[in-house]
């Protein structure tokens, strides 16, 4: 079986070495601690990890799991690439040395140092904040963005004989040596320029050495050959090598023999290995398939002589095969086998080691319940069962500031889960929650500002940062909480969880403070449409955000005309028209509109909503002819309305936003002047309702003169 394994393991693709920066075994290190690894593996499981695999093979393990070892538990906890190859770097630390063949490219140093003048800077003997290889020189591996200098260093292979061109282009200084002759000096504490030098060579291996240095604002590096056959370009990886430091996997072993291969083949096939593993081998597929299993209710006694005390494991495994399992066990169950336990606590057990505690990190001032992973206890009668199936399917997320990865689960899997919390911890009236009032809104708004409840203090709101820690968000909280537990939490938070930083609100929960929290609950049921409480910081640069009152704003939208006039309203939920062809465009929720792509540059930039929920609506119909628009002014409370017409026909068409129990929805009225107007609604998809009083819109209206048509869209 050895030797099969082996024969498999050479069938893959090639280990190969590739460079280890300085720090990486570090940062990848710091990482581990501050994803709680440990709760799950101790570092001895994988000493023999340096011995079989490389750090290419292993990052493409950690950022797909489930694609290596689909029959295992292998969660994905969603690394960024940068964080697979760290964490693959640190646990491949013992194969770092010198490369055994230098490496493609060009090898780097970075020093962190005053820049004060354009000369050359004396670096011998300085130690250098980063180190590595790099496939392109330039400014990208630097370790900050002021007062630093790179060097670059590689042999380079000159493919032909005669007089080659060097350049150097950069904002500051730079430098360029060819086997220790100064060939360029670009030395200026200025933009970006290039120069240039000429020097004869022969053709082969000549050393190569870059050095850049910048003081302050804008940074810019490049270098450039121009020779024999070789226009001028970028001096390409391809014609660099570089000595250093590498991650250096095993030497592949010599091929097997072939006999003890197949006798290995043969025995894996009878042990019905790929019941378990992936094996896709023609050889091994070719073979006759062994005789199936009996299925183990059916076992008798005395029929696995392997196992001490087999007789009363199979009479257990009868029992508990026909046994019907509390709702409870199958939670706890499922809990201890996903590994949830290793993280998570629940009903005061379980949870991270002390050694695993003492490594994670804390991101905002909110004490531990900034840095633990949350405890599940009550979790069914806290959390709505469908927010619960979508944070367990990585589809939302409520803690950013817990460094600790939620690992993402199958669809199914996390269904599976909302519905036995839901089941082993809810309670009567978890769901019970007052009639959507309108007029509760404001009063909500109010008490979660500056001279209310503060609640802006440590919550970000819509995205929308806090004056304080950046708490979770509370746009979020209406759909994810269950409005008993929302109650609970607000008026006794201190006795639910103790150490909470969430302070005491109200002195006691009589009825006054009792219909604050169902204000807010109100305010918050408008999710990313909920308008913003007094206190919440403006946004920087050029970004639109109405508050008092509505936002105008004339660009070139994505995908439309470039006759488009957006609309952002107070209730944060805006629109655009393409005016051009008549049409209500856009629908969408939340942050309104960044303007930089307008007003920064000549040529502009096409925008796109900030915010979410985002409808492209198909046009309506107008079967006469294009609309043309005809005229423009405000109604009071300050949205536009349009007069569009063609032939005899004319009419308003004014649309705003008004608050409803699913949130908010837009009205749009299309008011006749004179003549008929005949216009036709089409489907707009699920994703998007229309409704004409009361009913679905969908279909060809006619509108007399003095008549309206009102349309409510609802996404």
């Amino acid at each position: 079986m050895a030797t099969y394994l082996q024969k498999l393991a050479a069938d893959q693709p090639a280990l190969r070495a590739v460079a280890a920066p300085s720090g990486a075994h570090e940062r990848g290190a710091a990482l581990w601690g501050e994803l709680a690894c440990g709760a799950c593996h101790a570092p001895q499981q994988f000493a023999h990890l340096p011995g079989c695999t490389d750090v290419p093979s292993l990052t493409a393990f950690l950022l797909a799991p489930k694609d290596h070892r689909p029959a295992l538990l292998a969660h994905d906890f969603r690394l960024a690439p940068s964080e697979a190859e760290a964490l693959a770097q640190h646990l491949l630390a013992a194969q770092v040395a010198t490369a055994p063949e230098p490496l493609k490219g060009f090898a780097y140093e970075c020093f962190e140092l005053r820049i004060k003048s354009a000369a050359l800077p004396e670096l011998a003997g300085l130690e250098p904040a980063a180190r590595g290889h790099t496939e392109t020189i330039g400014v990208d591996v630097r370790t900050r963005d002021d007062h630093f200098a790179l060097r670059f260093s590689a042999r380079l292979e000159v493919p032909a004989a005669g007089e080659w061109t060097f350049t150097s282009g950069s904002d500051d200084s730079s430098w360029l040596w060819i086997d220790d002759q100064l060939v360029v000096r670009n030395e200026a504490l200025a933009p970006h320029r290039r120069r240039s030098g000429k020097v004869r060579l022969a053709a082969g291996a000549h050393q190569l050495r870059v050095v850049y240095t910048e003081a302050e604002g804008g940074q810019s590096l490049e270098a450039l050959w121009q020779g024999p056959g070789v226009p001028a370009q970028p001096i390409p990886a391809a014609a660099a090598r570089a000595e250093v430091r590498a991650f250096v996997p095993p030497v592949a072993a010599p091929p097997p023999e072939a006999a003890a291969v197949a006798r290995g083949r043969l025995a894996a096939r009878a042990r019905s290995c790929t019941a378990c593993h992936a094996l896709a081998e023609p050889e091994f597929a070719a073979l006759p398939a062994p005789a199936a299993a009996r299925p183990f209710a059916a076992l008798g006694a005395g029929e696995c002589p392997k196992v001490d005390g087999a007789a009363g494991l199979l009479a257990a495994a009868g029992t508990a095969l026909t046994a019907q399992w509390p709702v409870a066990a199958e939670l706890d169950l499922a809990l201890r086998a996903d590994g949830c336990l290793a993280c998570h606590r629940r009903d005061g057990q379980h949870g991270l080691p002390r050694a695993v505690l003492a490594a994670l990190q804390e991101r905002e001032d909110l004490g531990d319940e900034g840095r633990l992973p949350p405890d599940l206890t009550a979790a069914g009668h806290r959390l709505r069962p469908q927010w619960l199936t979508r944070l367990l399917a990585g589809d939302v997320t409520a803690r950013a500031y817990v460094a600790v990865r939620m690992p993402k689960l199958a669809a199914q899997r996390a269904s599976q889960y909302a519905a036995w919390f839901a089941a082993v911890d809810g309670r009567p009236g978890d769901d019970d929650a007052p009639p959507f009032d309108p007029a509760q809104v404001e009063r909500g708004r109010i008490l979660a500002g500056v001279g209310g409840k503060n609640c802006l203090t440590c919550h970000t709101i819509a995205g929308n940062r806090a004056l304080g820690p950046q708490g979770m968000d509370l746009a979020r909280q209406h759909e994810r909480l269950r409005p008993a537990w929302f109650r609970d939490w607000l008026l006794h938070a201190a006795r639910l969880r103790p150490g909470t930083r969430m302070p005491t609100l109200w002195a006691d929960d009589g009825p006054e403070a009792q219909a604050d929290t169902v204000a807010l609950w109100h305010w918050l049921s408008l999710g990313a449409a909920l308008p913003l409480p007094a206190g919440v910081p403006l946004p920087g640069g050029l970004v639109l955000e109405p508050r008092d009152s509505v936002v105008l704003h004339g660009a070139f939208l994505k995908g439309l005309s470039a006759r488009c006039l957006a609309v952002g309203s107070p209730l944060r939920t805006h629109y655009a028209y393409d005016l051009a062809h008549g049409q209500l465009a856009w629908l969408w929720r939340g942050a309104f509109l960044d303007a930089e792509g307008t007003w920064s540059g000549r040529a502009g930039k096409l925008l796109e909503p900030l915010g979410e929920a985002w409808q492209v609506l198909p046009a309506l119909g107008f079967p006469q002819a294009v609309p043309e628009l005809r005229g423009q002014e405000f109604a009071s409370d300050g949205h536009p309305v349009f007069r569009f017409g063609h032939g005899r026909a004319e009419w308003r068409d004014r649309s705003a936003p008004r608050l409803a129990a699913t949130g908010t929805e837009l009205v749009r009225s299309l008011s006749v002047l004179s003549g008929e107007l005949v216009v036709v609604v089409p489907d707009h998809g699920a994703a998007v309702q229309v409704t004409t009083a009361g009913r679905a819109a969908i279909g060809e209206h006619k509108i007399a003169a003095g008549q309206t048509l009102e349309l409510v869209y609802r996404w």
